[in-house]
């Protein structure tokens, strides 16, 4: 039997690739046990007599810490004299490997997180992993590759066996692809990292816009086809983005990976959306009607294609260089995320996507949004201790973020009289770091205001590292759009001042904490309660989809006397929840409104200039 051992693993060596400076990953996606798979490295030729093997804790644009090596088990060093040996495990993320020149392979197995037992600490789905026998398995490389500490500089080399019919969706460019096999290299673990692929029966269409080459892949779990409706939606939006980026894209190839899930899918978050990568963007939402799926898809696509400006041009050392494994967070997530979702709604009105009345509404629910965070923190403090300190904090990226974008544009726009703006500025510094220079997070604001004028360093220093709110009011004022706090209104009082907040669990949207502050009694005439969860309006069902909508339409056509019928869930003094009908008729009266954002009809020849070089229209 040990001569047999033996001869066997001598015949299997033959058949392993000769060790270089790569690592070589191989993954069998037909050999499924207990809904893990296993994972075999050839490790790089590395002359070191020990080495620590790691799984991420973060990965770059999830701002979490999710510590795959949770999801690996059975890490086994085979040796090439024909041992084998269980790896010594030092942290939840890191393995001991001795002499690795006598390593001839290591192998693990890995759980996907999506319907992983580890319920402790969720993963994102867009930033975990799936194994779905025969369906479909989404490969993002940092829940199943790991790295040898000090090593990651160093080319991957990854090889899947796939089930017929399959495809491998991703932003890579494949070494080899057959019927039963895909390859891939890639330069260092940075760009792994940055690479999710999906396999699947495909179920795509390519587009070629602005020089660039555009996959647009879908998974349905209901087998229904989608891609080509994603793709008008998707193409409409990048051709509006490659005008909005001078005439081309910064890219030669793109990938949209998108996982529909169905109702009563394992859903560990209890939300959906995407992530974002250089070269690609991944999403996992929910299927919906067709139409609507593509309009939520291009919402998502908005944002997550502009982060191939930030952070693929512009990038800190922080993120140029990332520690997977004990990661330092840049000051500048007003750049990253702020501007980037600013730019997602600036470029759908300046490209003439949506129409300025709507734009004001996107600046409403962001100056809305930025109320449920505090707003005297500096936002570069914030930033740094997002992770653990500031954790609460960090989602006001989406809602603050994008208005001190907006503040910087109409700042520079009044000091260039309209010639420069925010997108010029993003451009200079695009140019001045690029891809494979990283910028220091204490020299930026001095970048930006070489490239600009004096005056933004007093706005920088005192509106993002420094404690003062934005002068919202005086900025929009320079282009001729009021701001008002509030404001005193006559008419059928709206629901738009109470707080309507939806929770994941139940489904329902639910009056909020803070409801009755600061707005008019309609919300106590109706007889809300605080916690009060909203079944139906008017008889209509509500949910996280319709709710906007069917409210909207209601009050577009409401008059004086009209009668408003709501039914709620209400926890009684034990508890227990009852169903309760609540009543009210609908009157004209004086009421306050909070946010109240409005043209200047009498806005002079320099604000209507402003303005027209700002959003390219009056």
């Amino acid at each position: 039997m040990r001569y047999t051992a033996l001869f066997l693993f001598f015949f299997f060596s033959l058949l392993l690739p000769a060790k270089d400076n790569s690592y070589h990953y191989f993954i069998d996606l037909n050999n499924i046990k207990n809904d893990k798979l296993r994972v075999n490295l050839i490790p790089p030729a590395i002359n070191a007599s020990e080495v620590l093997f790691r799984m991420p804790a973060m990965v770059p644009g999830t701002y979490a810490v999710y510590n795959f090596g949770r999801f690996v088990s059975n890490v086994m060093i085979y040796w090439v004299s024909g041992d084998s040996s269980i790896a010594e495990q030092v942290d939840v993320n890191t393995w001991k490997i001795p002499n690795l020149p006598d390593v001839q392979k290591i192998s693990y197995w890995v759980e996907d997180t999506w319907d992983s037992e580890k319920r402790d600490a969720f993963v994102f789905e867009p930033a975990g992993t799936n194994i779905q026998n025969d369906s479909c398995f989404v490969i993002n490389t940092h829940g199943f590759f790991g790295y040898f500490e000090n090593y990651k500089h160093n080319p991957f080399h990854l090889e899947f066996a796939k089930p017929k019919r399959f495809y491998g969706s991703t932003a890579l460019v494949a070494d080899k692809n057959t019927a039963s096999s895909e390859q891939y290299t890639v330069s260092d673990y940075m760009r792994l990292v940055d690479s999710p692929i999906m396999f699947c029966v495909p179920d795509t269409v390519t587009l070629n816009i602005g020089g660039a080459k555009i996959l647009v892949s879908v998974y349905s779990s209901k087998n229904r086809n989608y891609a080509t409706t994603i793709g008008s939606n998707i193409q409409t939006l990048l051709s509006a983005q490659k005008d909005y980026l001078g005439g081309t894209l910064p890219i030669s190839k793109y990938a949209f990976i998108i996982y529909l899930f169905s109702d009563g899918q394992s859903d560990l978050s209890g939300a959906y959306g995407a992530l974002e990568h250089s070269y690609s963007s991944f999403y996992y939402v929910p299927e919906m009607d067709t139409k609507q799926l593509a309009q939520n898809i291009r919402d998502f696509a908005s944002h997550e294609f502009f982060h191939i400006i930030t952070p693929l041009s512009i990038h800190s050392e922080e993120i140029g260089d990332f520690d997977y494994n004990n990661p330092k967070m840049s000051q500048h997530l007003w750049l990253y995320e702020g501007v980037t979702e600013y730019f997602a709604g600036h470029m759908q009105v300046k490209q003439g996507l949506i129409s300025l009345n709507d734009y004001l509404g996107v600046i409403h629910a962001k100056i809305e949004g930025r109320e449920e965070f505090n707003d005297t923190l500096p936002f570069t403090e914030m930033s740094l201790g997002c992770l653990h300190q500031y954790k609460d904090q960090y989602d006001n990226v989406y809602q603050k973020g994008p208005l001190i974008g907006l503040c910087i544009d109409i700042k520079l726009r009044s000091l260039s009289n309209g010639k420069y703006g925010i997108q010029d500025l993003i451009n200079d510094l695009a140019k001045t770091y690029g891809k494979n220079r990283s910028f220091k997070d204490s020299e930026l604001f001095d970048e930006i205001i070489k490239l600009s004028y004096p005056e933004i360093g007093d706005f920088l220093r005192t509106y993002i590292s420094g404690n003062k709110p934005l002068p919202l009011a005086e900025l929009l004022n320079l282009v001729g759009i009021t701001y008002n706090e509030i404001a005193i209104e006559h008419g059928l009082s709206p629901l738009g001042g109470i707080m309507f907040l939806y929770d994941n669990a139940s489904g329902h949207f639910y009056i909020g904490e803070d409801s009755y502050k600061g707005i008019n009694a309609f919300g106590k005439t109706i007889g809300f309660n605080i916690g009060d969860e909203i079944l139906k309006f008017n008889r209509k069902r509500l949910n996280i989809f319709s709710f906007e909508k069917i409210l909207e339409n209601y009050f577009e056509k409401a008059k004086e006397g009209d009668n408003l019928r709501l039914t709620v869930l209400r926890k009684d003094d034990a508890g227990k929840k009852h169903k309760v009908k609540l009543k009210t008729k609908l009157s004209e009266t004086d009421y306050e409104i909070k946010n109240v954002l409005k043209l200047n009809k009498n806005a002079d020849t320099q604000q209507l200039m402003l303005r027209k070089n700002w959003l390219n229209t009056n």
